[in-house]
């Protein structure tokens, strides 16, 4: 019998240690309006939040920032 191995996260491109936030815009109220991903930046989260917040929000998580192009955007390309 043949035994598969799960492919590992190096095969997908996921890395877990890895966050990624791109911003989409900014709210009237002045919130920073953007997606935050982990892992990978296939699949995100969109969140708001003050400029403040939102600087110590990257530097807590590490995030690489990504260029303004929305992930449902690039979903619908597909």
């Amino acid at each position: 019998m043949h035994q598969t191995t799960p492919a590992s996260h190096a095969d997908t491109g996921f890395d877990p240690a890895r966050r990624f936030v791109r911003v989409t815009g900014s709210h009237a109220h002045g919130f920073i309006e953007f997606e935050f991903s982990i892992g990978s930046d296939e699949l995100c989260v969109e969140l708001m939040l003050p400029p403040d917040a939102f600087d110590e929000f990257c530097l807590v998580q590490h995030a690489e920032r990504l260029p303004a192009q929305r992930c449902s955007q690039d979903a619908a390309d597909e």
